[in-house]
């Protein structure tokens, strides 16, 4: 099993440190989480769906990562979509420390999954980065 993540080349590691700082759909600021998905192109809607940018000036430096999660299976997550609520059960998980990874349905494909990692889970250490190629949007896709 591998998840996926595509991000700047600043951002390209597994600390949760942006979505501390500013909190997500799944977790208020002040808790660390890595939003990973299932699928490598699940990654690509996630992000495309958040840029409010022309192609022509988009930074040159998104990566893709490979994460491999070693023996542990993300915990099935609640088909949630309103973000308070999605927001609420997220900060409860973290705060349980119940698993290190939370299987969701993408608010944009609920056929498919995002995985919350949680950096600071007594098993986080498992789960590493096993392979970072460079990224270039597809044209197409503006």
């Amino acid at each position: 099993m591998r998840f996926w993540r595509l991000t700047r080349t600043v951002h390209a590691d597994l600390s949760g440190e942006g979505a501390r700082r500013f909190g997500g759909r799944w977790n208020s600021p002040g808790r660390p989480l890595v939003y990973l998905a299932a699928e490598a192109a699940l990654t690509l809607l996630e992000v495309r769906v958040h840029l409010d940018l022309l192609l022509a000036l988009l930074p040159d430096d998104y990566v893709l990562l490979t994460i491999d999660p070693g023996e542990l299976q993300p915990e099935p997550g609640p088909a949630l979509t309103d973000p308070d609520e999605c927001r609420a059960y997220g900060d409860r998980w973290l705060a349980e420390q119940r698993s290190a990874l939370l299987a969701v349905p993408s608010v944009i494909m609920p056929e498919s999954h995002n995985v919350l990692f949680n950096p600071v889970q007594p098993d986080a250490a498992a789960v590493r980065i096993v392979h970072t190629r460079p990224w270039r949007f597809d044209p197409r896709l503006f």
